[in-house]
């Protein structure tokens, strides 16, 4: 197994992309800890990663966008297992909206969440890896370099999330630390799912299947485990020759200018 005898970090990692990257790390041996703001649906990612082959795991509750939170993550890894070999950057926020509604605090959150705490984490996790080495996966997205209608602020921060990216692979590369970005296209998480529910909408489960009018040259949506799967390759050894690349897993969204149909 790839992960036997690592320690795995993966923030949002309760859920949809995270949930599916936690599962998969589970089972190919890797010790996961499960970095959630929801500590009770990261408990039972934890309780499932043990039932799933893990041979230790641990929830933490986590907010991405406080150092507090940040260094207390980094704190409860050294105290339980000593180091890090993996830190999976997948918690993130989302907001709607042209620039010319956007409020200075739907700014500052975005950016705190998902660029400036990203960083923080990476901040206080990297000294736990630089004795062996070890591999980050930053989730950004594929609007990260395909524009989109209406997420201007939530764009911004993915592209910050690459140039991020890229420089932290010139830094830490000495340290035997790889850093890497998968940029997911449209997935199907219960993220998606429950925030149709609240608008008395029901999404069809087929979106992940092509069909007319479907994203990108695959012409459908993609799934949790789809976009897991990469971010297992990226921290995987089987990756050791790459760092500093940005892996789109986006269904050719990006190969044909983000159009949706």
């Amino acid at each position: 197994m790839r992960f036997t005898n690592k320690v795995a970090i993966v923030t949002g990692g309760a859920a949809g992309i995270g949930r599916a990257t936690t599962d998969i790390l589970a089972a190919e041996g890797a010790t996961v800890v499960v970095a959630d703001r929801d500590l009770e649906l990261a408990e039972k990612a934890r309780t499932h990663a043990l039932e799933n082959g893990a041979p230790d795991a641990l929830a933490v509750g986590f907010d991405v966008a406080s150092e507090d939170d940040a260094r207390r993550l980094a704190e409860a890894c050294a105290e339980a297992f000593g180091r890090v070999d993996v830190l999976v950057n997948n918690a993130a926020a989302r907001v709607w909206g042209p620039v010319t509604e956007a409020s200075l605090e739907s700014w500052r959150h975005i950016v705190d969440v998902n660029l400036i705490g990203l960083g923080l984490t990476c901040k206080h996790v990297i000294p736990l890896m630089s004795a062996a080495g070890g591999s980050i996966v930053n989730v950004s997205s594929a609007n990260g370099i395909v524009g989109r209608p209406h997420m201007a602020q939530y764009d911004a921060t993915k592209a910050g999330v690459l140039g991020l990216t890229r420089s932290m692979a010139c830094d830490h590369a000495h340290a035997d630390i790889r850093v890497n970005a998968v940029l997911p296209g449209p997935t199907l998480t219960d993220f998606h799912k429950n925030r149709a529910a609240a608008a008395g909408e029901e999404i069809d489960p087929a979106i992940t299947t092509p069909h007319e009018g479907g994203p990108g040259i695959l012409r459908r949506q993609g799934r949790p485990e789809e976009i897991a799967r990469a971010i297992v390759f990226l921290a995987s050894s089987e990756a050791s020759y790459v760092t500093g690349a940005c892996l789109s897993v986006d269904g050719g969204l990006a190969a044909v200018s983000g159009r949706l149909g």
